[in-house]
């Protein structure tokens, strides 16, 4: 890959400046647009893709898909050229950095962050989708910062329209670890696609990782076949249900249950933003990042300081801006009249406050409870104090706790202060006497209300109590009479035993001997027998499977995937042990899933027709996918000159290949034919005649003597020239004897002119000059000399 130099010009009018970043198939430079003058991106096709047709005609696509689009929230395109010596795309100049780089630096996000990220990159995808697009590499990679703070989404290299939906991927397309399920299957896609890939970067924003591992890339892939994107609350603390449920219902692996475009992403994020109380917060632009480097330095070319300017209004000491700046800190060890700190670095639950400057600051969250004096609070009033009793306050834990607020004063994060207590207590009002009437009354109340209590206490402690009989070894028949005499409801519930026989009484909950107040529920708990693996669901469903055998109390253990030419990939395709086997509670059985059709090797197609290749690629259980024609001096044309992937490959049964054709032109044998007759041979094989040569080599006259290229040889039909070679001299022919009207005949056909010195066409040659057998410059006299 050659890169271009600084100072040149693309298109006579994008003058290069530094190279930004390096792709496999591109190269982005900054450069400035010299009839507008104003910076610019430019990405630039490598040049060993710049003359394959297909990847040219991704770029073209990659342009129109942008152009057609605009959106602060989109990359804009200004330009593009695919037709001369570079292939290039002229768009907007970001000159902050990109989300992988920004997560590389700050590492995972609280929720405000992650929201302020994923919400213009969901805008500027709904607008993608309401253009009926797919994107189909939705990543941290492709979502930009700009040095404003604006976050926009970029690379429509492999976008496709739904209009195209009902056409089946013969190659995965996309980067692996964002991939949705219907991708790795290669079925059809939708702008629910999308989605997913968009739930998994909300699933690294807040947790730093991505939620699929792997040796390699393709295992990597295929682990959403059988596994699930799980809660980020269970890999870091701190991230609330709301957003848990978020990114479970986006990365669903069922396209049908995910939201259906990034504009129904969008609403739900809003709705969960509203629902948790999330603050506003400004995305910060990351530092150590290849555009940020490359536009911070002007150069001789662009002259353009692209570094980050102060806004108006606001100072800068040139270390920190406002949303990284470390604060000085107050008493209680939260900055005082200061805005949050962007993002918690590497935050971990527990992290201590990191001082200095640096970056980012490290805050721990602040759990703030009111204090509650035990059991009694007084409180001021203008009657006669009474005692209220105060059970102490369960205030939420909050995940994150905002320090912008003045302290003392309530707002997000903060509870109200408690009211004062009163020290002095207040004045008792004055004990009136009462009559002897009024005490025997007094008394007798007294009295009957003591024996109802005590009537009540015996009854509530003991006389509603009943013993549960005890019930093993009875039948099921028995049991419930014996639970129904004992004042008991029996509840029959089935449960499965390693000892006790199918439909044997194993005993109650709770236990026989115990007390419990007569009409409770007791459970009849009945004996289902030893467990046994269950059948395979009807779809071999994974998770279905799993659920029967935890209803049979049998713990799944996912086994070694296995290849299977019957059952498609991430379904159930046997277990350890089989299904009907019978087993302790508890066992664990072994679960293999399919991993589809073993794969195959693409078949050595060089050189058969076409009809053969496909022969060849059904019985490996592969097919012919897209066709396209190529000069290869190594085939006939018409035959195959190789295929994509190449020989020796390996692929899952019932993938495609490409067929490369040949378009080669095969060279004719035209040594020894006239030249008019060499001439229709080369134009019926479609080529031509280049230039003529002669040769010293003798022969007769006006015949080719050779060609080039030579008989046989294959030509490129961009080139379809051949180059003839006749003979410089002839050898002159034999005439003597013949009448002089036959031997000009000869001569002449020979490619001699004929001089008969007067002779009638009746007389005798008797010799010539130059004599027969003689070499003669072609095109020169014979002279005659006749007798009669």
């Amino acid at each position: 890959m050659a890169l271009l130099n600084q100072g040149d010009l693309l298109d006579g009018r994008y003058r290069i400046d530094t190279p930004i970043a390096k792709g496999g198939m591109s190269v982005v430079y900054r450069c400035i647009d010299m009839r507008l003058g104003r910076a610019v991106a430019a990405k630039v096709l490598n040049e060993e893709f710049a003359g394959d047709e297909l990847f040219r005609a991704r770029f073209r696509r990659e342009a129109r898909s942008m152009a057609r689009l605009s959106h602060p929230c989109l990359v804009n395109v200004y330009d593009t050229s695919s037709s001369g010596e570079h292939v290039f795309l002229i768009m907007e100049l970001i000159t902050g950095g990109t989300l992988r780089e920004l997560l590389a630096e700050r590492g995972p996000m609280p929720p405000y962050a992650a929201a302020a990220v994923l919400r213009p990159m969901l805008t500027g995808l709904a607008v993608a989708h309401q253009a009926g697009m797919i994107h189909r590499d939705i990543k941290p990679d492709n979502v930009l910062i700009n040095a404003d703070h604006q976050v926009k989404l970029a690379d429509f290299g492999l976008v496709r329209g739904t209009n195209r939906g009902d056409e089946v991927e013969q190659t995965i397309m996309g980067t692996a670890a964002y991939l949705s399920p219907e991708q790795v299957r290669g079925q059809q896609l939708s702008q629910s696609s999308d989605v997913f890939a968009a739930g998994v970067v909300l699933y690294e924003l807040l947790t730093g990782q991505t939620p699929f591992g792997g040796d390699s890339l393709k295992e990597v892939a295929y682990a959403r076949l059988s596994q699930r994107v799980p809660a980020p609350s269970g890999v870091i603390d701190g991230v609330p249900p709301e957003f848990d449920e978020l990114v479970l219902r986006a990365t669903e692996p069922e396209s049908f249950d995910r939201f259906g475009d990034a504009g129904e992403f969008l609403e739900a994020l809003d709705g969960v933003a509203r629902a948790v109380g999330l603050h506003d917060f400004e995305v910060p632009v990351p530092t150590n990042a290849a555009a940020h480097r490359a536009s911070a330095v002007p150069t001789e070319f662009t002259d353009l300081l692209t570094a980050q300017i102060d806004r108006c209004g606001e100072q800068s000491d040139g270390v920190a801006d406002a949303a990284t700046e470390v604060l000085p800190q107050s008493a209680a060890g939260v900055a005082a009249d200061a805005e949050p700190t962007s993002i918690i670095a590497g935050h971990q639950p527990g992290a201590q406050q990191v001082s200095g400057v640096d970056e980012t600051a490290v805050i721990p969250a602040q759990e703030y409870y009111p204090e509650v004096e035990p059991e009694t609070a007084v409180y001021p009033s203008s009657q006669p104090a009474a005692e209220v009793d105060v059970a102490p306050a369960q205030a939420p834990r909050p995940h994150y706790v905002r320090h912008d607020e003045q302290e003392g004063l309530a707002g997000p994060g903060r509870l109200p202060q408690a009211p004062a207590v009163v020290d002095e207590p207040p004045e008792l009002a004055p004990v009136r006497n009462r009559s002897a009437v009024s005490v025997v009354l007094w008394i007798v109340i007294v009295v009957l209300l003591l024996g109802t209590l005590g009537l009540g206490g015996w009854w509530l402690g003991s006389g509603r109590y009943g013993d549960i009989p005890i019930v093993v070894g009875q039948d099921s028949a028995q049991a419930v009479v014996s639970l129904e005499q004992a004042g008991f409801s029996p509840e029959t519930v089935k449960q499965y035993s390693d000892t006790v026989p199918v439909a044997e009484v194993i005993g109650t909950e709770p236990a026989g001997g115990e007390r419990l107040p007569k009409g409770r529920t007791v459970r009849l708990l009945l004996s289902l027998g030893r467990p046994t693996v269950p059948d395979y669901p009807a779809d071999r469903d994974v998770q279905a499977f799993y659920e029967q055998l935890s209803q049979r109390t049998l713990v799944p253990t996912r086994g070694e995937d296995k290849f299977s030419d019957e059952v498609p990939a991430g379904q159930v395709v046997s277990t350890e042990p089989p299904p009907g086997a019978a087993l302790n509670v508890g066992a664990k059985v072994i679960v293999h899933v399919s991993k589809g059709p073993a794969p195959v090797k693409v078949p050595d197609l060089k050189n058969v027709t076409v009809d053969k290749a496909r022969q060849l690629l059904d019985k490996a259980g592969l097919i012919v996918g897209n066709t396209r024609e190529e000069f290869d001096p190594n085939a006939d044309g018409g035959n195959v000159a190789g295929s994509s992937p190449a020989a020796g490959e390996e692929l899952l049964r019932g993938s495609s290949v490409d067929l490369i054709v040949s378009t080669a032109l095969k060279v004719p044998k035209v040594a020894g034919l006239s030249k008019d007759t060499a001439e229709k041979a080369l134009q019926d094989a479609g080529l031509r005649v280049g230039s003529v040569t002669y040769s010293d080599k003798p022969a007769r006259a006006a015949t080719v003597v050779e060609s080039y290229p030579a008989a046989g040889e294959r030509v490129d039909p961009a080139y379809p020239d051949v180059d003839l070679v006749l003979p410089a001299k002839v050898q002159v022919p034999s005439v003597t004897g013949k009448k002089v009207k036959d031997a000009r005949s000869v001569l002449e056909k020979a490619g001699f002119k004929v001089d008969a010195d007067g002779a009638g066409d009746g007389a005798r040659v008797i010799t010539t000059s130059p004599k027969s057998g003689e070499d003669a410059a072609a095109g020169s006299t014979v002279v005659l000399k006749t007798l009669g």
